[in-house]
């Protein structure tokens, strides 16, 4: 089984919907022409961090919703990428994974906010995580910081995804952390990651780039520069998978149940 991916790396103006809207969508248009069965976009692609107006964006999100999901179904590709959303009077930084055919795209929101943007003022943390059933496999979801909790990734690993697909807004200044953890978390649960960036300002900071696919060797099968607005695109052979596992075995010599009681362990005694 194999699948043909995309990952479209563009800057991201703040506070203006309708030209991010374009951007993406011509980014979708490209994907399909191409062949693709997925593509993903940057973290909060739609508004930036624009997070004192959450609730315009939030009230927007059923219209964006309808939009992106008509266009899935037409180009039959599964689009990927996170919003503004809310549920309860609460906010939340929401990823949305539209697939053709469907009624409604799966969700999963951020569960680990990121202090240095004080998302926590804004947002609400997710609670669930969320694996995906596509055609040629399970794909977890995350969302930039998420990539720093490698717990997090590796109860996806548990579940059985072949791929972990990341939106982000990673900065530049951490641009070398970016590059290693995604090399990393594909190591160490031998899956592939696709990972999308956005480059460009973020307030009086830089974002990173360097939006990337890595097989389960930790090989680079794409990679975007820091600076330039891109579309990758890449093959994923998921038979990798099998022949990374039988030449390394990690992955069936888990002890997972010790660790499990060693983390019972330290919380009883807290």
């Amino acid at each position: 089984m194999t699948a043909k991916v995309a990952l479209a790396q563009f800057e991201i103006a703040l506070g203006d919907p309708e030209k991010n809207l374009h951007t993406g969508l011509t980014a979708i248009d490209q994907a399909a022409e191409q062949g693709c069965q997925l593509v993903q976009l940057p973290e909060l692609w739609l508004s930036g961090y624009d997070l004192p107006n959450c609730e315009r964006y939030s009230q927007l999100t059923a219209e964006w919703v309808q939009r992106l999901q008509a266009l899935a179904d037409s180009r039959n590709l599964a689009i990927g990428g996170t919003f503004i959303t809310s549920q309860y009077r609460q906010y939340y930084n929401t990823y949305l994974l539209f697939q053709p055919g469907q009624l409604e795209p799966a969700r999963y929101n951020k569960t680990h906010l990121f202090r240095l943007l004080g998302e926590e003022n804004y947002f609400s943390p997710g609670d669930h995580l969320t694996v995906v059933q596509l055609p040629w496999g399970k794909v977890g979801l995350a969302i930039c910081y998420d990539l720093r909790f490698p717990e997090l990734i590796r109860a996806y690993a548990e579940r059985g995804i072949v791929c972990l697909l990341v939106s982000a807004e990673w900065g530049q200044k951490r641009a070398e952390h970016w590059r290693t953890l995604l090399k990393a978390r594909a190591i160490e649960n031998q899956i592939f990651v696709a990972a999308t960036n956005g480059i460009g300002q973020i307030y009086e900071n830089q974002l990173a780039g360097f939006s990337a696919v890595i097989d389960p060797w930790g090989n680079v099968l794409a990679e975007g520069g820091p600076n330039v607005s891109t579309l990758l695109t890449a093959n994923l052979d998921f038979a990798e998978i099998d022949r990374v596992q039988q030449v390394v075995p990690s992955t069936f010599d888990r002890r997972t149940s010790l660790y499990q009681q060693w983390f019972e362990e330290l919380h009883s005694n807290r």
